[in-house]
């Protein structure tokens, strides 16, 4: 595995993982995302870095449409429709979806930070699946912008705890 460290003015640190395989991890600010790169003969930190970059600086330029999404969803917009959301954004579907905690990211000390709240539920293939960190939720939970894409969860699939 290869860890690459990139930082900013002295104080921001991002951390990229590359794992033979061509899985990589990346650690920025406090959010994480993972990928798959072809890593193929790439021997060098700069070959490495040259095919992990340009799907870095993609998922960057997603994170910021995903993260305007839910601005305008915060400010009263309702998208009704999946051609309504930007194409760039990753849209899924989850089934029976119910609330949970990222427990991994649950602080020692909770008055400082609130655990990240997430989705989990069945995808089209009736797979469990986890979401990651719920950035805004429809009234209805018909659909949730959340940190990686925007989720579809059908009102008649939700099992919502304790309603």
């Amino acid at each position: 595995m290869k860890t690459i460290t990139l930082i900013e003015d002295g104080e921001r640190a991002r951390s990229i993982y590359v794992r033979p395989d061509g899985d990589v991890t990346v650690f920025d600010r406090d959010r994480k995302f993972r990928f798959k790169v072809d890593i193929a003969r790439a021997e060098t930190t700069w070959q490495i870095l040259e095919r992990v970059a340009p799907v870095i600086a993609h998922a960057d330029s997603v994170r910021v449409k995903i993260d305007a999404l839910a601005d305008r969803c915060r400010a009263g917009w309702r998208p009704g429709d999946p051609d309504e959301i930007d194409p760039d954004i990753p849209q899924r579907t989850l089934r029976r979806a119910r609330f949970g905690i990222d427990l991994i990211r649950y602080p020692e000390f909770d008055e400082f930070y609130s655990p990240a709240t997430i989705l989990m539920g069945d995808d089209e293939n009736g797979q469990l699946q986890v979401t990651t960190e719920i950035l805004w939720i429809g009234a209805g939970r018909e659909w949730a912008v959340c940190e990686d894409c925007f989720l579809w969860t059908p009102p008649d699939g939700f099992e919502a705890q304790g309603d």
